[in-house]
């Protein structure tokens, strides 16, 4: 037993002489009255009669005494305590040991108010959260802090995804459970992470950085679904009424005080709700409102004490982050666009809300606020031509040759070049199907994939057998698809347009699947019907990066679709 140290709870020591001068102290010392240089006499912090009284048992110490200890309250900048010192002989002087310290009331009651502050975080919580300890992930219940789980990372994902029933068949979902747990094990704090489960309701995790004084911790707050009241503040007054984000006049102004004014390096958002007026007029104003107000809890939840949003317009939003890291910006946009797809999901996929995003940021690519929107806003334009549903981060050598190739096609799109260009072209096409004769066929379906821009168009019969097929390749890639199920999402005119197939990843994993493993990014799929019979079937597809269809081109392509229907009917043989 005599060969094991204890260490003291203080653990604050010091050396004095006889006038209570301090010669030196150790850091525990130096922290206890908030200090930087121990060269201070300790009259300074002591009653009169406690000073006088230490004065004189310094001045009458016996090395051999029996009771080494005084008894004084010292008074530091932030609080006061009783302490009991021990006190021995130092060839500098007298060496100091507090052995206990009792601190003041006030200290107590801030001790118990931060302690009480803790419970109400996590009452806060869903129902779990996760601690990472640099060795272990403990999983404990919010309601009674009872431990669940504890073990190593490949432990905690396994428990983690089964108890969760995280769907990591979902590529988005598993990319962030992955970065979830790899940003723990590095920590990597204060990010928003979100999963969809099997049963397609959301799950999310908010992670925190803190420490003990024997390690540092990574604390994940797990919400599973738990709505929670919006933060008030100041600027209640400017909110918009509907998704009470700020309007636009308060956004802006916020904008510009940080971006023209503070001169802080923050990102700017730019964004809106793609395809909202057909939405409107399809499912009515009751559900757009509806759709609005969820967007708007997507967006706060995702940027939850890292930025600001406000509604600009019908369907836009602005959104400033405290944040110009890229991998911040990716994470919060990330989850803005899932949370969105996830949350407002119904089975029919021309119901499926998604969005796009332009991103800038200041500093780095402008110093004001006006300048910066411009380059957001172009960056959104990009965006809804890469196939929507995506964000774009602006980036000056690849984003500025996209921005002038668009106005050089805006200049002729006011000559009326671009769309006589476009009329001589689907005008040959037209009249090489109009004559219905098969071998015209293969010549007819290169120049649409040509004119298009298409990976590949797919004709089959009536039997869904593959007819003609061309592009950079000659894969049937749906044959081991069809079923009585594959036409069920196409709309009541028969046909499906994807400008992003990704949304099919929450509504049928059959499609998603036959999409993903073919690396199809955009599509037009049209079913040509004769009352109930079908006659044809013809598929317009995109490989990846995703691009959006022109209503032009979609007018086009369901007239190609119907001609070539036609073609394949009359089967003529020269």
């Amino acid at each position: 037993m005599d060969s094991v140290v204890q260490r003291r709870i203080s653990d604050i020591s010091f050396v004095i002489d006889k006038n209570l001068q301090v010669i030196e102290g150790n850091r525990s010392f130096l922290r206890f009255l908030n200090i930087t240089e121990p060269q201070i006499n300790l009259c300074d912090y002591m009653e009169e009669s406690d000073y006088k009284t230490f004065k004189f048992y310094l001045e009458n110490y016996k090395p051999n005494t029996k009771n080494p200890y005084f008894t004084a309250l010292i008074k530091g900048k932030m609080h006061s305590s009783s302490c009991l010192f021990s006190v021995s002989p130092h060839e500098k002087g007298f060496l100091v040991d507090a052995k206990e310290l009792s601190f003041s009331r006030d200290l107590m009651e801030k001790a118990l108010l931060e302690s009480r502050e803790y419970t109400t975080l996590l009452q806060n919580f869903d129902t779990f959260y996760y601690i990472y300890d640099g060795k272990n992930f403990v999983l404990k219940n919010t309601k009674d802090l009872t431990t669940v789980f504890t073990g190593d990372a490949d432990a905690f994902r396994k428990y983690f995804s089964d108890n969760f029933c995280i769907d990591l068949l979902q590529e988005d979902s598993k990319t962030q459970f992955d970065a979830m747990i790899y940003d723990s094990l590095c920590f990597i704090a204060n990010k928003h992470y979100k999963f969809l489960r099997l049963n397609k309701e959301l799950i999310s995790v908010h992670t925190h950085k803190t420490s003990t004084r024997q390690a540092a911790l990574i604390l994940g707050s797990i919400f599973t679904g738990q709505e929670h009241e919006p933060d008030k503040n100041s600027y209640d007054e400017k909110k918009d009424g509907l998704t009470d984000l700020y309007n636009k006049k308060a956004i802006t102004e916020i904008a510009v005080q940080k971006i023209n004014e503070s001169k802080n390096p923050v990102s700017l958002i730019v964004m809106d709700i793609d395809k909202f007026k057909d939405c409107n007029d399809t499912y009515g104003h009751t559900f757009g409102d509806k759709v609005l107000i969820a967007v708007s809890k997507c967006i706060k939840e995702a940027i939850n004490g890292i930025g600001i949003a406000g509604r600009i317009g019908g369907d836009e939003f602005l959104i400033i982050l405290d944040k110009t890291e890229e991998s911040d910006i990716r994470n919060v946009a990330r989850n803005i666009r899932l949370g969105i797809q996830w949350s407002i999901t119904t089975a029919d996929p021309a119901s499926i809300v998604t969005c796009s995003m332009g991103i800038a940021k200041s500093p780095e690519n402008a110093s004001n606020y006006d300048d910066l929107f411009k380059i957001a806003d172009k960056c959104l334009y990009i965006a809804k031509d890469k196939g929507r549903n995506c964000y774009v981060i602006y980036n000056k050598e690849q984003h500025d040759k996209i921005i002038t190739e668009h106005n050089k096609n805006a200049g002729k799109v006011l000559s009326g070049e671009l769309y006589q260009k476009s009329a001589e072209t689907e005008l040959t096409i037209i009249q090489m199907l109009s004559e219905k004769k098969t071998r015209q066929i293969p010549e007819a379906l290169y120049k649409i994939v040509k004119y298009m821009q298409l990976s590949k168009i797919s004709l089959y019969d009536k039997n869904l057998k593959l007819a003609y097929i061309e592009g950079i390749d000659k894969l049937d890639m749906r044959r081991n698809y069809f079923d009585e199920k594959y036409f069920c999402f196409f709309n009541n005119c028969n046909y499906l347009h994807l400008d992003n197939t990704n949304i099919f990843s929450t509504i049928s994993r059959k499609h998603y699947e036959m999409y993903t493993n073919n690396d199809i990014a955009s599509t037009l799929e049209v079913l040509i019907k004769n009352g109930k019979e079908n006659v044809a079937f013809v598929c317009f597809d995109i490989y990846k990066p995703a691009r959006t269809f022109s209503k032009d081109k979609l007018v086009f392509a369901l007239m190609v679709a119907k001609l070539l229907a036609e073609s394949i009917a009359e089967n003529t043989i020269d």
